[in-house]
């Protein structure tokens, strides 16, 4: 009998993620994403990729992953470093196992 085949970890398929059906992955030129400085040109490529962000159905993912990793440059979400600056990161619901580690949350305190 012969042993069970393996697959090399290299030839696993990888699991889906948010960012395959992006819109920034396969079109534009990547440079609009991360246009630099106050010209017209930056200004034109910045509102290009803002727009390509609008259609894009990873926009809010996109948003959350520069947002989780405090992205300094670039467009992400549909929103430059400016816009993103002005955001407050709020946490996500508890998944149920870690919440039944920790217990439910507490009571607010009653006022007298």
């Amino acid at each position: 009998m012969q042993p069970p085949r393996t697959r090399s970890r290299d030839t696993l398929p990888r699991p889906p993620h948010w960012s395959d059906d992006a819109v920034c992955r396969s079109s534009l030129s990547p440079d609009i994403w991360f246009a630099e400085g106050r010209g017209p040109e930056a200004a034109a490529d910045r509102r290009e990729a803002k727009r390509a962000c609008r259609r894009c159905p990873c926009r809010p993912d996109c948003l959350h992953a520069a947002l989780e990793r405090d992205e300094k440059t670039g467009i992400w979400g549909g929103l430059d470093t400016d816009e993103r600056s002005e955001l407050v990161l709020l946490p996500t619901a508890r998944e149920p196992a870690e919440e039944a580690a920790d217990g439910p949350p507490p009571e607010p305190a009653k006022s007298a």
